[in-house]
């Protein structure tokens, strides 16, 4: 119907391009799909309360009431001085808004059975619009950075302009400080001087609190009127504190509060500190709205941080770390190779086509289907990732399939002397339904991710519906638009030129390739043994890839946690991380060292899991392999000279640029709720696994410990006295920590009051002296102390306690020996009657190669089915998915020579080769298939299909694999990515492409020659 209106065509080809490119500019921008583990922290503090009081008070109630919320797949727990956290793991696909709202629901119930000491437990929510998309760091210009008045000035500063300013702008949630200062009204008492004058310290508290009211008592009524009451008696100043009356003496005189404390404003302990190169600044996370464009985001903060610096000069603003430079150089990088790809299989073309006008024609259909994704994308809310632009870029070669066999299907009846229009009409519908089968038996590989669970199959469904739509445009565009554009513009081809030439040398190839295949044919055990052999060396090659879950790029950044022992305070820590970063600023050579200690964000898993007074996390920024290499030697040299320190390398998660742990490997997990047998224990396991497995370590997971004062009241004494347990308590406490007795409203900030002793040199308790009731008794004369060694960190796997142990295995000692070391350790379980659990990461991998494998196992026989249904025949589906796994051989092939790991993403491309590889075959087989039964000349059948299929094989196999060439050149952010998909899918594409050449035209032989010698047989012995 359009073929008389190339006007109408012109008209909606353009149609798509403003639409598609409008959409492109409203899509959301981001790194990778945002897949966020279904899972949810429950964080409860209970301050100064050790890990085994933590673990029993706790974790374990919370633990039996979460366990029955709805959805819930595996509950994990970890306990440690003054805190507990929990990770309730949901099955993917559940709905987290309605999880989120069980657990509150749960947890409002089990309030009642925690500590009243303990806090409100909170809820974390995974997900990777938590993680902070830039880091800012604010510094005073003209001052210095390390007195408590200039970072409380900055502080403040930052709270009521800068944080306030950020967060206004469209798209940004949150601005958190870290590293802030916390003023703090210290009232440092003399023990003496209340003890001289008769005054305790709840006297003390009670006339502070006294002197801080606000209150609203009722009213007052007056006839026909009424008046409020409202007494306020709020301090005002630091001066009006120092001025309180604490006692009336005998002799009249009234005592103040500055006579027997100094009262001043100074810094409370901190719970986190930010250094950048050393110095002490206040750090800025950045937390964006969820579903907002990441790169349109960062770009509004860069402007908004513009406006600030222009207005305060005296303030440094500089951003040390952000993730949108980094997103838009790598979709931009992704997108320069789609145009590069584009133009190289464009060029195909050009040599194979002997009209200069059809590759114009036929390259239409790349940006009209590749736009028309563009607004399906839009359409279906699909982000435009690195994945999702990837199954644009694979598919690049494939949007010029379709287009092709419509061509060369129009030119067929062209030369048979139909005209334009009728050739155009009548070659497309007569190809219509074969290339549209074609099509759907190339998306179909990508219904099993319907059965693929978890993270993978719901990280690559961005990339299976971009290709997916990508290929049904290309469908459309070959069908309705391409003939409109043959009929109105190609003309007949005109000899000469390099075209002419072209097509000679193709001729020439072909003849020789007709005389290869005729000699293979003849020697059909020789093609067989090396084809065999094949299969044998691409199964070797698999043993021997690297195999991971996500690529490894090129890093940007270096980033260890440093963990220093369990009782290191945050102000030691912090010298501590200020000499590495000397250290590693004198010889990496590198600027902008960001370390992060304490408690920065409570609002993100990762970083609650890697926090803590005793840790920081130290950043280094590096520009090759080469720096990261020389960060790792400082810190190995580091962790041999402070052995008592923990140096842990953390990886990108992939998911949003959030940090983890790296996994030992191979984890051994003993049950048990005696963990000092369990240590026993493991300690007996090591040398019995040793009996097969040479080498082999355990090394705990949690190795640090922390020295914790145990005080047992004795009550005779304490009755001798005449004092209570919490007078001893409350004094204890005003001596450590300080007790807490009001809040100072200052504008619109609240600042704590607090109680404090006078700083003693030593606080060990046998050395503390309370001063009650005008005597000064030693705590040791009241109290049996003793020091015990506390675990920093109790670990908890569905419900039981556990003692983790990290284990040298590697993956590939896991890998070989994975049925021995289960079978030694089961048989340990037997013999010593206790529970021993295997985890870590290679367990993971291989988890995930099991599915993998799955999926394609369930690919390969979506594809036989429906090729079955198509011929309905058995045999020679048959035939034309024997491509498949010599398609397989080609890619490992690739990923072994070329160093890249067998990951998630290359077997995307492994995926997507399986759909693609039966198009060639299919092709052959075809022609084969029917030219004998035309003829019932096997052989001249197996000649012709040689001859007439070599083109578009060759062709169509090229045009994919020049479009996927720019995809290996390693350079720009996030190559490691592409590179992953493209090297998979180009070793197979090349495999695949040769051994359909010369391999299924001698499965086709061998099959119907044998077909033919029965019926010959039995037409003989009939006769006979």
């Amino acid at each position: 119907m359009l073929l008389k209106k190339p006007i109408a065509s012109v008209i909606l080809v353009l149609a798509v391009l403003i639409f598609g490119g409008i959409t492109l500019d409203r899509l959301s921008i981001e790194l990778l799909p945002d897949v966020a583990r279904p899972s949810i922290l429950v964080r409860t503090d209970y301050t100064g309360a050790p890990a085994s009081d933590v673990e029993l008070r706790v974790t374990e109630p919370l633990e039996g009431v979460l366990s029955s919320v709805r959805g819930v797949k595996e509950i994990e727990a970890l306990s440690r001085q003054g805190q507990s956290l929990i990770f309730l793991t949901f099955e993917w696909g559940y709905n987290m808004d309605i999880a989120f709202l069980n657990v509150r629901e749960k947890l409002d119930l089990a309030r009642s059975q925690l500590p009243g000491e303990a806090e409100r437990p909170q809820l974390v929510y995974s997900s990777a619009s938590e993680d902070p998309i830039a880091t800012i760091a604010l510094r005073l210009s003209t001052v210095s950075n390390e007195t408590f008045d200039n970072r409380l000035a900055l502080k403040r500063w930052a709270e009521q302009v800068f944080t306030r300013r950020v967060e206004q702008q469209e798209g940004i949630a949150q601005a958190l400080l870290v590293g802030e200062v916390e003023p703090e009204v210290q009232i440092r008492f003399q023990p003496r001087l209340l003890d001289r004058y008769g005054i305790s310290i709840e006297d003390v508290r009670r006339q502070v609190n006294d002197a801080n009211i606000v209150s609203s008592t009722g009213e007052l009524r007056d006839g026909w009127y009424r008046y409020a009451l409202k007494i306020e008696s709020r301090l005002e100043s630091v001066d009006e504190l120092r001025q309180i009356p604490v006692v009336s003496l005998a002799s009249g005189r009234v005592l103040t509060l500055e006579e027997i404390a100094d009262v001043q404003l100074a810094e409370a302990d901190p719970s986190a500190f930010a250094l950048l190169d050393g110095e002490e600044v206040l750090n800025v996370l950045v937390k964006k709205e969820y579903g907002t464009n990441t790169v349109e985001v960062f770009k509004t903060l860069q402007n908004t941080l513009d406006e600030v610096r222009e207005q305060n000069n005296d303030i440094s603003i500089e951003v040390i770390r952000e993730d949108a430079s980094y997103i838009e150089n790598s979709i931009s990088n992704l997108l320069q190779t789609l145009l590069i790809g584009g133009a190289l299989a464009f060029l195909v073309l050009f040599l194979f086509l002997d009209d200069v006008r059809s590759p114009f024609t036929i390259g239409v259909s790349i940006p009209v289907s590749i736009f028309l994704t563009f607004i399906v994308m839009y359409l279906f809310n699909i982000q435009l990732n690195i994945i999702s632009l990837s199954g644009l870029t694979l598919g690049i070669g494939l949007l010029l399939d379709n287009a092709i066999v419509v061509l060369e299907n129009i030119s067929r009846y062209r030369q048979k002397g139909l005209g334009r229009f009728e050739a155009a009409r009548k070659g497309t519908r007569e190809i219509g339904l074969a290339v549209t089968a074609s099509t759907f038996t190339t998306i179909s590989v990508f219904l099993p991710l319907i059965f693929l669970g978890g993270f993978e199959g719901a990280f690559f469904r961005d990339l299976a519906a971009t290709l997916s739509f990508s290929l049904l445009s290309s469908l459309l565009v070959a069908l309705f638009l391409l003939p409109v554009f043959v009929a109105q513009f190609s003309r007949k081809a005109k000899g000469g030129g390099v075209l002419t030439k072209v097509s000679a040398i193709l001729e020439q190839i072909i003849e020789a390739y007709e005389k290869s295949l005729a000699e293979a044919l003849k020697k059909p055990v020789l093609l067989s043994i090396m084809a065999l052999l094949l299969l044998v060396i691409a199964a070797g090659a698999f043993m021997y890839v690297p195999k991971g879950i996500l690529p490894e790029d090129e890093p940007d950044t270096v980033e260890y946690l440093v963990t220093l022992p369990g009782n290191t305070a945050l102000r030691s820590s912090k010298e501590s991380a200020r000499e590495i970063s000397q250290l590693l600023k004198s010889r990496v050579q590198t600027g902008n060292i960001l370390i992060l200690g304490g408690y920065t964000d409570n609002t993100s898993v990762e970083s609650i899991t890697n926090e803590g007074p005793n840790k920081f996390r130290v950043t280094v920024p590096v520009a090759s392999y080469a720096e990261e290499e020389r960060v790792e030697a400082v810190f190995d040299e580091l962790g041999k000279v402070y052995q008592s320190w923990a140096f842990q390398k953390l990886s990108e998660s992939g998911f949003g640029g959030g940090t983890a742990a790296v996994d030992s490997p191979v984890e051994l997990s003993i049950i048990g709720t005696d963990r000092s047998f369990s240590e026993r224990i493991a300690q007996s396991l090591q040398p019995y696994l040793q009996k097969s497995i040479d080498g082999i370590t355990l090394n705990k997971k949690y190795p640090q410990t922390l020295r914790a004062y145990q005080v047992r009241f004795i009550p005779d004494n304490l009755i001798g006295f005449d004092i209570t347990e919490d007078q001893v308590i409350a004094y204890l406490e005003s001596l450590t920590r300080g007790t807490y007795i009001s809040d100072w409203n200052r504008q619109d900030e609240q600042i704590t009051i607090r109680m404090i002793g006078e700083r003693q040199a030593n606080l060990d308790p046998r050395e503390i002296s309370v001063n009650l009731n005008n005597k000064i008794i030693p705590i040791s004369a009241i109290a049996d102390i003793r020091i015990a060694e506390e675990a920093e960190q109790l670990e908890r796997i569905g419900q039981a306690a556990i003692l983790s142990y990290n284990t040298n295995l590697t993956f590939f000692d896991w890998w070989w020996n994975s049925a021995e070391i289960e079978n030694r350790i089961n048989r340990f379980m037997q013999d010593s009657g206790y529970e021993v659990e295997i985890r870590g990461s290679a367990l993971q991998v291989i988890d995930l190669l099991k599915e993998l494998g799955l999926l394609l196992g369930i690919s390969v026989l979506l594809i036989y089915l429906i090729l079955a249904i198509q011929y309905e025949n058995l045999k020679y589906p048959f035939i034309i998915i024997l491509a498949i796994p010599f398609a397989w051989v080609g890619s490992l092939f690739a990923l072994f020579i070329g160093g890249v790991s067998l990951n998630a993403l290359s077997f995307m491309g492994i995926l997507i080769l399986t759909g693609i590889a039966v198009n060639d075959s299919i092709l052959k087989v075809d022609f084969m298939r029917r030219y004998y039964d035309e003829s019932g000349d096997l052989d001249e059948a197996i000649r012709q299909a040689g001859i007439n299929r070599f083109r578009p094989v060759v062709m169509t196999s090229l045009t994919t694999i020049l479009g996927l060439i720019p995809m290996l050149i390693p350079f720009g952010d996030g190559y490691a990515f592409r590179q992953s998909l493209a090297i998979a899918l180009m070793g197979g594409m090349v495999s695949s492409t040769i051994l359909t050449l010369y391999l299924i035209p001698m499965v086709f032989k061998w099959v119907e020659g044998r077909k033919q010698r029965k019926e010959t047989k039995k037409k003989d012995y009939a006769e006979a």
